[in-house]
């Protein structure tokens, strides 16, 4: 062979050798990148699906009916009922077990009569069972009766509510992670369960945060006005102030408005597609905080702090930030009377008639719902949100019938027409935005 064909045949073996050492280049930085993706967007499992099975050994042939159940901020809260006799009851209660046999026990009353044993978590909206504070792994949602003898038994809860689609929780973000938790009824050979199944992830999807602020008013809503000074601008600038304090802690925020809304943004498009009832509905938040100036007809010489929340919950939070903004921003609680339940802290309810056509909301333990709109109607069923559409002009809450809701509170900082309020505020921003963002990290235990 001359040696010119000897070169070419080199040169196609070199060529052939590094076209597979590129191609093999390329499939590893392909993978590479694979790798990367899935870490960064979708969750790992640390531990398998739950399935029935296992604990099929544990519970009772009987099942509980679940006649509710609902998340409200980080709680999983469940009613319903057993039918049972001679049960000889000396303690009932809902329990999260795993597939180890530890439980988590939730606060349940209950009641037995004529055959029929009905259980509640609902003491609070916002209390029950605690979804931050789960471990990665399964558990079960359980009746577990004690008898007087000693005996126990574990009962499970089949769905008797409309609510059938999963709810995937996403807890908050705390040292750059979070927990998935699919909630979900199981039936597997006749058998039902409630299960939740609790993997970890890196990274919350894109429409998932973790907070909601809402500035109030906006577009061609100024609010209330004080000489040159607008309720709308200074709750806007302490609400972006706010959103780096939350950020900065690792939080994933969401603000309903930006300053960048037209003139044709108002009360009357709230429910729009990208109203701020529909995006704090939406975002999958577990807390709103609704920033407000308060304002009054009458001559006030004294203003002061007034945080709203809903009806029926536990006010620890509520209360932390009345006496945070206090001490923070050296202001006061306010003198107003009116539907106020503990210093600086308010819950304003009205009565619904439930029976009527435009009441679509939770057929529970409420008589009363709450007032204020941006706190009820991100509730849900738990705060018996009901806006249909029956106003035409006034849009349709299209999440009022949800069994998810975000935990809502709207915050008076202070009175527009109180000049000592309005200089605190303008002058003490700062502090009262620590003060609020203190009450979250402590009470959420975020660092």
């Amino acid at each position: 062979m001359s040696r010119g064909k000897q070169r070419k045949k080199k040169n196609k073996v070199y060529q052939k050798r590094n076209r597979m050492v590129l191609f093999a280049f390329i499939l590893v930085i392909l993978l590479v990148y694979i790798i990367i993706q899935k870490r960064e967007d979708t969750s790992y499992a640390t531990t398998t699906s739950a399935s029935i099975g296992d604990i099929i050994d544990v519970i009772e042939n009987e099942e509980a009916d679940v006649s509710t159940y609902i998340v409200y901020g980080t709680h999983l809260n469940l009613e319903g009922s057993l039918d049972i006799t001679n049960p000889e009851i000396e303690n009932a209660q809902i329990v999260a077990k795993k597939e180890s046999g530890e439980e988590v026990s939730v606060d349940t009353t209950y009641e037995y009569e004529n055959g029929k044993l009905s259980f509640s978590t609902l003491d609070k909206i916002n209390t029950g069972l605690d979804l931050e504070s789960l471990d990665v792994d399964n558990y079960y949602m359980l009746l577990k009766i004690t008898s007087s003898n000693g005996q126990t038994k574990y009962y499970s809860l089949s769905n008797d509510t409309e609510y059938t689609e999963d709810i995937d929780y996403y807890t908050l973000t705390r040292n750059n992670s979070n927990n998935k938790i699919i909630i979900s009824f199981l039936k597997q050979n006749s058998v039902s369960a409630l299960a939740l199944n609790i993997t970890k992830v890196h990274k919350l999807p894109d429409n998932v945060y973790d907070v909601v602020i809402d500035p109030g008013h906006g577009g061609n809503d100024t609010g209330a006005i004080s000489g040159k000074y607008q309720e709308d601008e200074i709750v806007l600038e302490n609400s972006l102030e706010l959103k780096k304090k939350l950020e900065s802690l690792g939080l994933k925020v969401l603000i309903t408005r930006d300053g960048t809304e037209t003139d044709e943004y108002d009360t009357y498009n709230i429910y729009d597609e990208d109203g701020r009832v529909t995006m704090a509905n939406e975002s999958g938040a577990k807390i709103l905080v609704s920033l407000h100036m308060n304002s009054n007809e009458s001559d006030l010489v004294h203003g002061g702090v007034e945080v709203y929340a809903a009806t029926n919950m536990d006010l620890s939070l509520a209360k932390s930030f009345a006496n945070n903004i206090v001490k923070e921003a050296n202001t006061s609680y306010s003198k107003m009377e009116n539907d106020k339940v503990e210093d600086g802290v308010y819950v304003r309810t009205m009565k619904v008639n439930r029976n009527s056509s435009t009441f679509k909301g939770y057929k529970g333990i409420y008589d009363e719902v709450p007032y204020l709109f941006i706190i009820r109607e991100i509730g849900g069923i738990a705060t018996g949100a009901y806006v249909n559409g029956s106003n035409a002009s006034y849009g349709e809450n299209i999440y009022r019938n949800s069994n998810v809701g975000v935990e809502g509170y709207l915050i008076e900082l202070g009175y527009m027409n109180v000049n000592s309020d309005l200089r605190n505020v303008l002058n003490k921003g700062n502090s009262y935005v620590k003060a609020i963002t203190d009450s979250i990290n402590s009470y959420y235990h975020i660092k």
